[in-house]
């Protein structure tokens, strides 16, 4: 009979209740305890430990995470038929943010108990062979991948490095100086251990999982956020000597089918549309359902599939400003559409045909004010239909989570600021922008609205986790942005609009909701409040 491990694992968390009467310490038959289970473990075992810290990065990806790191920036609505609907959400789109708004416990949660199943692998696991040392050190990379989503969100949070004990539960917040250096050396520990993949194509041989060129990357990305930018160059410096990665051709591959396990993904969400196991599922579920296209709103091309809710819509001040900055480049094309390019029915410049359905409104398209995302769409050509229902058959595209282009990027800011090469600099800058098909820049600036390393890293990873977010708050731009946002584009802040079908879909018609106007309190979300009213030496961040 087949142990039951995964049952422990699923029942232990970061917190545990306090179990003392003797009749709950009955020995189970055909379960082993933790500790022989962890000393014991076999290749085949050390595999189910390390894929459940993948499946539980699945689950950081999953609802609300990914939402909430899209609806704050201002450049996607919260989904919902109305502001009644999902007010959840809407209060991240308005900054109405409270502590007691569920989804923040969510998020906080997740990433702990991802934590906790790398303190599961990294305290508990023997280091006696390969195969182990290299759990461990996938391990470690994740576990600095998830302090680093804690700390940028929440700024000083409880560093838990352990497996607690229960007098550990309530942990006052750590300094994110501490944990920064925590996960530095988490990630140092990671690449010394971690295989490289074999050339350009080696991914798809070791599938969506920590290489050293990944840990090596991430390392790059959090000496960024703390601005040391010289160490930061030097590490991407290391993977673009490397030779290992490139940009993909066509930009219009990112977050599509044809960009799995490419020369491009430095680290990615593996995915699977079929939705025949709990991974694939976890991952879809919000990413393609909740952000797609809804069939009762809006006919959609041969090309698109519709059975997603239709929330997380591109907002007016993302999508003029992306046509203003990219104009027809592919790169603007594999992103945003309004509403009358969208459904134009000759030469449509996106590739859509409607010969299914007629182009237009069936009713109001809530939550749209004339534009249409692309990017993170579902496109039927990558769609698996097998052993799935027809509202499942999500797209089989994977999630990347650092991409060569970031890189590229990361090392061109740093140039601008003084930590690297400017000349350098400026070549890998305008290889990002070549493959976009904007004209090269003729030097780095981080500010030009045109040809700035800000405004770039906008465009390119729009609709990629918590980029835009993570950017503005790192360079102090975020309360800044949102209020530019608000003086130019005065109606998003009443944050509901409905596309209009009674009028062609060109009116839009809006409903206020609460909101708020933004200031230097929404740099950090607050800790949830579950999470100050269970631990007495937690405190709140200032503002909430």
């Amino acid at each position: 009979m087949k142990k039951c491990i995964y049952i422990l694992i699923a029942l232990l968390g970061l917190t545990a209740t306090s179990c003392s009467q003797s009749h709950l310490d009955i020995p189970q038959k055909s379960v082993d305890d933790l500790e022989t289970y962890m000393a014991n473990a076999g290749q085949a075992e050390v595999n189910k430990l390390t894929a459940s810290i993948y499946r539980e990065m699945h689950e950081c990806y999953n609802r609300p995470w990914w939402n909430v790191a899209n609806e704050i920036t201002g450049e996607n609505y919260a989904g919902g038929s109305d502001p009644s609907d999902q007010p959840f959400h809407v209060k991240f789109s308005t900054l109405a943010i409270t502590a007691d708004n569920g989804q923040l416990g969510d998020i906080w949660n997740n990433f702990y108990n991802l934590i906790y199943r790398c303190n599961l692998i990294i305290e508990k696991l023997p280091n006696d062979a390969d195969y182990k040392a290299r759990a461990i050190a996938e391990a470690k990379a994740m576990r600095a991948y998830a302090f680093t989503h804690l700390v940028m969100c929440f700024g000083d949070v409880p560093y838990v490095d352990h497996l607690l004990n229960p007098d550990e539960y309530e942990m006052a917040r750590t300094a994110k100086e501490t944990i920064w250096a925590a996960v530095e050396k988490d990630l140092n520990e990671a690449m010394t251990v971690l295989p490289s993949k074999a050339g350009k194509d080696g991914q798809k041989a070791i599938g969506g999982r920590w290489t050293k060129e990944a840990a090596i990357g991430y390392l790059a990305k959090v000496q960024l956020y703390q601005g040391k930018y010289a160490e930061s160059a030097a590490n991407c410096k290391k993977i673009i000597d490397g030779g290992l990665y490139d940009l993909l051709p066509n930009y219009g591959d990112v977050l599509r089918l044809a960009g799995d396990y490419s020369a491009e993904y430095l680290l990615e969400i593996s995915n699977d549309a079929a939705n025949t196991d709990d991974i694939s599922n976890s991952v879809v579920n919000d990413s393609h359902r909740y952000g797609g296209l809804r069939p009762e709103l809006v006919y959609h091309p041969d090309e698109l599939w519709a059975y997603s809710w239709g929330f997380i819509n591109a907002t007016a001040a993302f999508g003029k400003e992306a046509i203003e900055h990219d104009g027809d480049a592919p790169r603007r094309l594999a992103s945003v559409a309004t509403f009358e390019e969208f459904t134009q029915t000759e030469n449509n410049k996106f590739g859509f045909h409607y010969t299914n359905n007629p182009p237009g409104l069936k009713d109001d398209w809530f939550s749209s004010d004339g534009y249409c995302r692309l990017k993170g769409l579902t496109y039927n050509a990558d769609r698996t239909v097998a052993a799935a229902s027809a509202g499942t058959q999500y797209s089989n595209a994977n999630w990347p989570i650092l991409r060569y282009a970031d890189i590229l990027l990361i090392y061109a800011e740093c140039a601008a600021n003084g930590g690297a090469d400017k000349t350098l600099g400026l070549e890998y800058f305008n290889k990002v922008r070549t493959r976009a098909g904007l004209a090269p820049a003729a030097a780095l600036s981080m500010d030009d609205a045109m040809t700035g390393i800000k405004a770039e890293r906008r465009f390119e990873f729009f609709m990629e986790g918590a980029e835009r977010w993570y950017d503005l708050m790192r360079w102090g731009d975020f309360v800044s942005e949102r209020q530019r946002q608000f003086d130019t584009y005065n109606p998003m802040w009443r944050c509901y609009p409905f596309l209009e079908k009674s009028s062609g879909g060109k009116t839009i018609r809006w409903m206020d909701t609460d909101h708020q106007m933004p200031d230097a309190h929404h740099a950090l979300l607050p800790i949830p409040y579950a999470e100050i009213t269970a631990n007495r030496n937690l405190t709140q961040n200032p503002g909430y």
